[in-house]
């Protein structure tokens, strides 16, 4: 694959964000550019030019539970290059196991 192809996502496509401020997100991907280097999302400009989004940290393919999940360790890992303890680092281990088995259904 040499140029870069645009795609419509199919039904769940979503994207990790991290905007301006520091607040992680996902959000549901529209469009796509594949390249050999992977898939970057796009967004529309207010002149109507299709660009990369510059907010998306990861672009995956998943339901909404493992996109949130995702979504929660991207914060866990940010909270983890802070932590200064090794009571923190546990603390954040633990909560990185909870995410990671959690079904969903509230426990």
């Amino acid at each position: 694959m040499n140029a870069a192809e645009i795609e419509f996502a199919e039904s769940g496509w979503v994207a990790i964000t991290r905007d301006q401020a520091g607040h992680i997100g996902v959000k549901p991907v529209r469009m796509f550019e594949l390249t050999a280097e992977g898939v970057t999302a796009l967004t529309k400009t207010a002149d109507g030019a299709m660009v990369p989004d510059p907010d998306v940290v990861e672009v995956i393919k998943t339901d909404s539970l493992n996109a949130a999940k995702l979504a929660a360790m991207h914060m866990l890992a940010e909270m983890a290059e802070r932590a200064t303890t090794l009571a923190e680092l546990k603390a954040l281990e633990g909560l990185g196991e909870w995410v990671v088995n959690w079904g969903g259904d509230g426990g």
